[in-house]
Parts: structure tokens; sequence; C-alpha cells
């Protein structure tokens, strides 16, 4: 049986690449590609490949938002994700919006065979050594945030949201309307409450919070992805694809 694939990156060079090695390889078809997440949106719309193999980082409409959108549709298309280096934040948001997997831009080019070949057979490509401790630590962070900023008053969360967007504290103050000092106090008591003790701590346990619904569980978002996927892709990796395949095809260009 032939497994139809869609292909998405910003990069002409990677994305030819991408064609060449897919479509040379035994029980791949390429029905499609696109240079923008817009566009491959639009097309896998039409003609849902069984996988689409999708650059995370585009300009304007993200690798991650393609995903997201076809998740919302309820599609048979799976997605896997390529990427030159992703965030914590990225991977976690990757997980939880349901991707069947991630593959680093820097791996063997054998490997999105082998990603492509296990998920669309139904499995996951999600490696403990990209996505675990972005599991535990970004799920932690987030955790604790919904938890202290209960405390906020509604005040405080205001100021929050603008010192969020990083805003001068002179900015924020001229916006709503209170002084520098009376400032200074509000953000005294929004650190002591979400229990850091600088701007710099608080925006990096504040980014992309403010708004978000309580996230899932730190220990059981490693144990149902991390854990079982490290051992079912160290079984996958011993099938490499032929040499051949390595030879003839690269991945150089990073999105």
């Amino acid at each position: 049986m032939v497994t139809t694939v869609f292909i998405v990156d910003d990069h002409p060079l990677v994305l030819h690449a991408l064609e060449n090695l897919i479509a040379g390889a035994p029980g791949y078809s390429v029905v499609g590609s696109a240079l923008d997440g817009r566009s491959a949106l639009t097309m896998i719309r039409q003609e849902p490949p069984d996988v689409a193999v999708i650059d995370l980082n585009m300009p304007g409409f993200s690798g991650l938002d393609v995903a997201v959108e076809l998740g919302k549709e309820a599609l048979a298309t799976r997605c896997v994700l390529l990427t030159a280096g992703a965030s914590q934040g990225q991977l976690y948001d990757a997980v939880m919006a349901g991707i069947a997997g991630i593959v680093l831009k820097e791996a063997p080019v054998g490997t999105l065979l082998n990603c492509i070949r296990l998920v669309a057979g139904g499995g996951h490509w999600l490696p403990a050594e990209i996505v675990g401790e972005a599991l535990e630590v970004e799920a932690s962070r987030r955790i604790k945030w919904q938890k202290l900023s209960q405390r906020l008053t509604r005040r405080e969360m205001e100021i929050a949201v603008l010192a969020a967007s990083d805003k001068p504290g002179g900015q924020i103050a001229f916006e709503i309307g209170i002084s520098n000092g009376t400032l200074k106090i509000h953000m005294n008591n929004i650190y002591r409450k979400l229990q850091v003790s600088s701007r710099a701590q608080f925006a990096q346990l504040a980014a992309g919070q403010i708004g978000l619904k309580a996230p899932h569980r730190a220990s059981d978002s490693a144990a149902v992805f991390a854990k079982p996927l490290a051992a079912r892709n160290a079984d996958d990796e011993g099938r490499a694809e032929p040499p051949a395949l390595h030879d003839r095809h690269g991945l150089g260009a990073r999105g």
C-alpha cells in the first residue's frame, strides 16, 4: 500500500530535497507541496494525504498553526513537524496539539523516512531526547503560572498583561493612569505572589501563559509520550533505510 505525503517548507531547496527523498523511497507518493502554511492548508483540505511533513518555523502561518487547524477539522492526515530548533514551549504545544512526529533537520536523512513509516502506521515519533524535557519543564511552568496567577488582583493582572508584553514601566504607568511609584508597588506585589524576584524571572514564568487554559499534567504527558516512544523509536531505528538514500539526498538548509 502506498503512503501519500504532502510536504511544506518555506525554503525551496529544502522542499525540493524532501520531494526527491520521499518520492524516491519505495512505498511513498508525494501528492503535493507548498512553500507556505496557508497554501498548504488549502491544498491539504482539498485532498488529504496520509501524512503531512511540515516545517515548524515558517513565517506568518507556522507549521504548528497548520497542524492545529488540521486537527480541529478532524482530517485523517497525520502531521510530522521538521525543525532546525524548537523552544520547549513549541515542543510542548506540538505534542498537546496531537502532532504525530517531530524530526530535527540535523538528523540523518533515513530518520525522516522511518518517522513517516511509523506515523503512517498509526504510531508516534516523539523521541524522549527531543520532547521529554520540554514536556516536564514546560508543563511544570504552566501549572505554576496557573496556580500562582490566581493570587493576583484584577489590577495586578492588568499590569501583568502589559508587563508580559515587554512594555517599559513608564509606558505601563501612563497607559493605566498611575504614577511610577504606584506601579513599582504593584510590581513588587506581583513578584511576591508569583514567587519571582525580577522582571526577567517574571517574563520567563509568564511567557505565553496569560489567557491559557490549565495545561495537562507534566507527569502524565511524560509517561504517555516520552518513555514508550523512546522504546518504539529505538526499535524502528534498527530498520535503516538503504544506504543509497543517505548518499543521494541532503536537507542542509535550516528553517
